[in-house]
């Protein structure tokens, strides 16, 4: 049994810079590199590193073709399913980095736009075929709902990440059987301000009023509330030092899928997730810092003490 991963594949140009430069201002950098990222292709690379037979379906342009089907390969995912666009460059995101830890991001989506539902018409074979599917909203709402309903259609257990956040209608959030937002994104989601664990109960029950089937808020380091209909759960967050949080989000997104695919409950899912992006946070990089399912094994014994769930509801 597989998984699949309906999302965005980008590539990231970063540079270092001292301070944010002013508008019309030129500032020297000082490091430059260049790294694959997308939050598709980021949870696509973390269920892969765990060991997960993982289809990625996405659309990527011709110009950084190699680049990115050669780092899929490396870190164990399937491309039969990443389309070549003949016409569009890669998404792209252009990302100043300066000392005191602030950034500027101008992000251009190119193919992502352009994953289609006629894409996901030609993926139906491999998503009918998943134990999980996973998806977000850097690719069109149209293809999301497209993705989600043929999950539904074959039984498939659906895990959508609503980022970066946006309106999502009752059909969308009726076919997630499990809703991943943060703080930010709940409270947008349902009007209901997200500041800890009492608010977040509350926003997790208005998304189930909204459909979804479940709904796991991630509060960041303090952990996260497990919204079920008949119970809800408080999973507390890792201790570790933090060296960089990118991408934290969909290292938890991939946890909870890699828990899902080997046969585990929802809460007991969100512990492994709360392991796998805290062992990520502990390392540079989107994806440079995603676990191996080693590491994973090797850690797993004192950090899953951390994570035992406080029934909250």
């Amino acid at each position: 049994m597989h998984a699949s991963v309906v999302g965005s594949t980008h590539v990231d140009f970063y540079i270092r810079v001292p301070k944010l430069p002013r508008p019309g201002e030129t500032v020297k950098g000082k490091g430059f590199v260049i790294k694959p990222g997308g939050k598709g292709a980021n949870q696509a690379v973390g269920l892969g590193r765990l060991g997960i037979e993982v289809y990625m379906i996405g659309r990527i342009g011709k110009d950084y073709k190699d680049f990115l089907i050669s780092n899929f390969t490396r870190n164990n995912v399937r491309t039969d399913y990443v389309f070549i666009d003949e016409e569009v460059n890669t998404g792209i995101a252009f990302i100043l980095l300066s000392d005191d830890g602030e950034n500027m991001i101008a992000f251009e989506p190119g193919t992502d736009n352009r994953l289609s539902q006629a894409d996901l018409e030609k993926s139906e074979e491999i998503i009918r075929g998943s134990r999980v599917l996973l998806t977000q909203l850097e690719i069109p709402l149209e293809t999301v709902s497209t993705a989600l309903d043929i999950a539904k259609r074959h039984g498939v257990t659906t895990v959508l990440n609503p980022a970066p956040v946006q309106p999502l209608p009752f059909k969308v959030l009726e076919h997630a059987d499990v809703l991943t937002p943060n703080a930010v994104e709940a409270s947008m989601l349902t009007g209901i301000e997200v500041s800890g664990v009492d608010s977040a109960l509350e926003a997790g029950r208005k998304l189930l009023e909204k459909g979804v089937g479940a709904a796991v808020i991630t509060l960041g380091a303090r952990g996260s509330v497990v919204v079920r209909r008949t119970d809800a759960y408080f999973i507390p967050a890792v201790r570790v030092e933090p060296v960089d949080t990118t991408g934290a989000g969909d290292a938890f997104n991939a946890g909870l899928a890699y828990g899902l695919m080997h046969g585990k409950d929802l809460v007991e899912s969100v512990r492994l997730a709360s392991i796998v992006a805290g062992l990520k946070v502990t390392k540079m990089g989107a994806q440079d810092g995603l676990p191996w399912l080693e590491e994973l094994e090797k850690e797993k014994p004192w950090l899953y003490d951390q994570t035992k769930p406080v029934r909250i509801s």
